[in-house]
């Protein structure tokens, strides 16, 4: 295996930083076959005419589309659809039913953070069309971010392979929401158009998104170095609205900073935004009330005037 690899050695700590810089994520020690593997399709696909050429080519010009597009290759997670069944437990007999008591007939808005090929959006979508009759009058927009990648423009497509279905797809579900064209299966047109995918650089300020009443962020936390993961919740934190929901991986948690959150008793990974208290400011120049109930003068301020007549 080792023979395959045909990076000079310099490149693959070159890549571990950058990617380090760009993505918060550590690649890890045995990197060097991962980095080839991932960046082997890219290469051909972006037309280099070796995988040595791209990698060059990047270090060479700068081109900033390149790096992203590199560091999404080698950041992109393996996934499948409901790959993490507490969180999915957790949004479909708590998030949900909680807000569509709180809002009723209203409009909510759901995140999936870091969606990759898209399976976790598409399940969330899924599990709101089951449960259309519980959810009675809410209408739920659901969005999916991550860098822009080859993984973000197949969760647009909604078009996955056999193998992909086998992964964790209830057979009851690929009947009723995706139909097979050729040797793939195509998300249903109802499921596609309750999903929006956008790419955004999921360190940035993510003041370009609107606020959300729930967010699910599953499996991405452990990879990212302490710095990017502080960065990355306290975004995380801005985007949702008080008493919304952060929504973590099973065995995820927010240690020992809350970024404003409480965590939800009866739900592992579960967070609910706390109510921000504003306090009054009172200026110091004004009158303090007292505790009088007439407007009777006082004693003291009667005999004053009475002196003075």
């Amino acid at each position: 295996m080792a023979g395959a690899l045909t990076l000079d050695a310099s490149y693959y700590e070159a890549l571990k930083r950058l990617t380090l810089e760009l993505a918060g994520v550590n690649l890890g020690t045995n990197h060097a076959f991962l980095v080839e593997t991932r960046l082997a399709r890219l290469a051909r696909e972006e037309g280099y005419v070796s995988l040595e050429a791209m990698v060059d080519e990047l270090f060479k010009t700068g081109k900033t589309r390149l790096a992203v597009q590199i560091v999404s290759a080698l950041t992109e997670r393996d996934t499948h659809f409901f790959k993490d069944r507490t969180a999915f437990h957790n949004l479909r007999k708590h998030v949900l039913p909680d807000l569509h008591h709180k809002r009723g007939g209203g409009r909510i808005r759901l995140l999936s953070f870091g969606c990759a090929s898209g399976q976790e959006t598409y399940g969330m979508a899924m599990t709101v069309a089951k449960m259309r009759d519980e959810l009675d009058g809410l209408k739920v927009d659901i969005v999916g971010v991550d860098y822009p990648s080859q993984a973000l423009e197949r969760a647009r497509a909604g078009r996955y392979t056999h193998f992909d279905v086998q992964r964790g797809l209830p057979i009851q579900d690929l009947v009723d929401f995706f139909d097979p064209d050729g040797a793939d299966w195509v998300v249903k047109s109802e499921i596609r158009e309750a999903v929006e995918f956008r790419d955004i650089h999921l360190l940035s300020k993510l003041d370009t998104l609107e606020d959300f009443h729930a967010v699910m962020f599953c499996g991405s936390l452990p990879h990212y170095s302490a710095p990017a993961r502080v960065r990355v919740l306290r975004g995380l934190s801005g985007l949702v609205r008080e008493h919304g929901y952060l929504i973590l991986g099973e065995g995820e948690n927010l240690a020992q900073m809350n970024y404003g959150f409480d965590r939800v008793l009866d739900g592992p990974g579960l967070y609910q935004k706390r109510e921000v208290i504003i306090e009054p400011e009172i200026d110091p120049d004004a009158k303090v009330p007292t505790d009088k109930t007439t407007f009777e003068k006082s004693p003291r301020r009667k005999r004053k005037l009475a002196g003075s007549r």
